[in-house]
């Protein structure tokens, strides 16, 4: 009997755990679907600065963009390195095989990822007034 009651409790516990979650997700999900952009990146390839990035300084704007340029440099050789290797799981091979050479190779996807935010820093720093000669911008080399 008291197994009962104790299962019983949990359940009560878990029902409403379980419905936040479940409500939260829909949310995020609902912003997906109506095409809000939040911070971060977005399902486009593109990157959105948050109100606090955004608030940032010329400087500070500029410190974060050099250190993604070395960042995708990085990247870069990084990447050229995985295309030349052979594939490590079937997934990665059946995509180079039926999509593009970069499917499959984390560096690639990293590297586009700091791509979109360079885009968004230099953006803002343009936008900003901001001088901006230092921001180069790093390409795979293949």
């Amino acid at each position: 009997m008291a197994a009962v009651r104790l299962a019983g409790n949990r359940l009560r516990v878990m029902i409403p755990i379980c419905a936040l979650a479940l409500a939260l997700s829909a949310c995020a999900s609902m912003q997906d679907i109506a095409g809000i952009e939040r911070p971060g990146y977005q399902k486009d390839g593109s990157y959105v600065l948050s109100s606090q990035e955004q608030g940032l300084g010329c400087r500070a704007l500029e410190e974060r963009s050099k250190g993604l340029q070395a960042q995708m440099q990085e990247l870069s050789n990084r990447a050229v390195q995985e295309m030349q290797q052979l594939p490590q799981t079937v997934a990665t091979a059946w995509g180079r095989l039926v999509g593009s050479p970069e499917q499959g190779v984390p560096a690639v996807a990293e590297y586009n990822e700091a791509r979109a935010e360079s885009a968004a820093l230099s953006a803002t720093l343009a936008r900003k007034g901001c001088d901006g000669s230092g921001t180069d911008t790093a390409s795979i080399k293949r």
